[in-house]
């Protein structure tokens, strides 16, 4: 049982101070891997070494390590991938794939140098969804080969489902690189927003040509697809809306649109050898699942001013247009402040946002949700930090323009330069959301599973740990080091939200 330490918030921010200025040094790990890597040379891989780093079956893992250097392009270059192995999160296993990838390269005529790809054996060592997209695709390893410190660029994607399918992985690919070589990880969930944005345009296109669709609906962007930060594994909420018909027959329209809907839903989601596009979730329309699938600007826009809930007001603070005509789509947009952000300071908003709040986690619990480790959910998770900035938001956005945005981190750092949060209190939530949103991430690398559960069993907790970054020797003191930031931050994020929603007001 993992329980928070019980840490008033001015220490635990002087602690967390003091931990930030202290660099983990990577010299025990250098002198490791460059100690194994002299055994492999000697064609004797180091037990004890993989025993050291945390290899669930070192033995083994030595075994496939001397299999590895009978390959000639990874016999010539183990100084490499070597090293780069023993910071994953199953070194022996990736040891295997780096090996299958190889052959496959060979095989297909292809050169294959592992110096080009210095990311390619963390990836395989820490994600299976990818090592067996690699192995199947061995000319994808090319991904790998762009520097790291360079942007992360989405390209325009050509309207076919097979190509979506595949520039959508290619992109999760690269993306998943930068996260485990510690790239800022701000820029993997914009990357990974741009990259949904790319395939649903070209998705809109391929359907809109197979059904034959001169007038298909604009799409807006709900929940983390909305705010720019989506997860790497998640599914995209989205809205569809028209526009309604100058001559009142719209019941063909609305036909029309929910028929475009369903097939590309149908086609996103389709399961191939290679995987699927996204996850299509349409609940957060009008009426959700009993409402029409699509509805006109119109009628949406009577819906929230007549009927809309306290949580559509939350909800919609994500909103982004994603296609569609412009002139349309921004008038959505700004039609639907004035319902979001009301003009006067109303209490009401903090008690919706806790009642929600407190909903979520008694349903959870019923449900027999483990709440003490969800990264999500749980108390002290990723909600509380969302649900805390989007109470300022709707209690104060009608008045502040400039702290509306669906952007959870551009939303922090909005309240701390106005002073609507104490500085140090914005920094310190943003600190606690990158870290929980990037062990989210790490947990959902391994086979594109939608999971927020921080694990128990100490293998997987590990496993976690060097997906993160935590590239300590010793296997034990980087789970350690793990379990500390993870009761630590949480704390941190519990207590600001107990103090600023829970128990009082902005």
């Amino acid at each position: 049982m993992i329980i928070p330490r019980q840490e008033s918030p001015v220490s635990a921010r002087k602690k967390e101070r003091r931990r930030s200025l202290e660099s983990v040094t990577p010299c025990q790990m250098k002198l490791l891997a460059a100690d194994f890597a002299e055994s492999l040379r000697r064609g004797e891989p180091r037990i004890e070494a993989l025993r050291t780093v945390g290899d669930p079956d070192p033995d083994a893992a030595a075994a496939s390590f001397s299999l590895a250097l009978e390959e000639p392009s990874l016999a010539a270059h183990a100084e490499t991938w070597a090293p780069a192995l023993l910071r994953s999160a199953r070194p022996g296993r990736g040891a295997e794939r780096l090996l299958a990838v190889a052959r496959a390269r060979r095989k297909a005529g292809g050169m294959f140098d592992p110096r080009r790809t210095p990311s390619l054996p963390l990836v395989l060592g820490s994600s299976n969804f990818l090592a067996r997209l690699l192995v199947r695709h061995p000319d994808w390893v090319e991904e790998l080969e762009t520097p790291l410190s360079e942007p992360i660029r989405i390209e325009p994607i050509a309207p076919d489902w097979d190509a979506i399918r595949e520039a959508k992985y290619r992109g999760l690919l690269r993306i998943a690189a930068g996260d485990l070589s510690n790239r800022p990880f701000r820029e993997s969930l914009r990357a990974l927003s741009n990259l949904a944005d790319a395939c649903l345009n070209s998705a809109m296109q391929c359907t809109a040509r197979e059904l034959r669709a001169s007038d298909q609906p604009m799409l807006f962007a709900l929940g983390k697809l909305g705010g720019e930060e989506l997860n790497f594994s998640s599914d995209v909420d989205l809205l569809f809306l028209y526009d309604a018909s100058a001559d009142g027959d719209n019941l063909e329209r609305n036909q029309r649109a929910a028929n475009f809907i369903r097939h590309l839903k149908k086609r996103m989601e389709l399961p191939t050898e290679d995987g699927f596009i996204y996850r299509v979730d349409l609940d957060l329309r009008p009426e959700g699942v009993a409402g029409a699938l699509a509805n006109s600007v119109t009628a949406a826009l009577d819906y929230y001013e007549r009927f809309g809930a306290e949580w559509e007001r939350q909800m919609l603070i994500r909103l982004r247009a994603v296609t569609g005509p412009p002139v349309l789509a921004n008038a959505f947009c700004e039609g639907i402040l004035p319902f979001v952000y009301r003009r006067s300071i109303d209490h009401s908003v903090l008690r919706a946002v806790r009642d929600m709040k407190h909903r979520i986690e008694t349903e959870r619990r019923e449900a027999h949700r483990d709440l003490e480790v969800d990264l999500k959910e749980g108390p002290g998770g990723i909600r509380d930090v969302e649900f805390l900035v989007q109470a300022f938001q709707l209690f104060l956005g009608g008045r502040t323009p400039e702290i509306r945005t669906g952007n959870t981190l551009n939303g922090l750092e909005a309240l701390g330069r106005l002073e609507m949060l104490p500085e140090d209190t914005a920094a310190e939530l943003s600190t606690a959301y990158l870290w929980l949103r990037r062990a989210e991430h790490a947990q959902q690398l391994v086979e594109e599973q939608q999971t927020s559960k921080f694990p128990r069993h100490p293998s997987a907790q590990l496993g976690l740990a060097r997906r993160m970054g935590y590239h300590e020797a010793s296997g034990d003191d980087a789970r350690g080091r793990l379990i500390g930031d993870w009761n630590r931050y949480r704390a941190h994020v519990r207590s600001h939200f107990d103090a600023l929603v829970l128990s009082g007001d902005p």
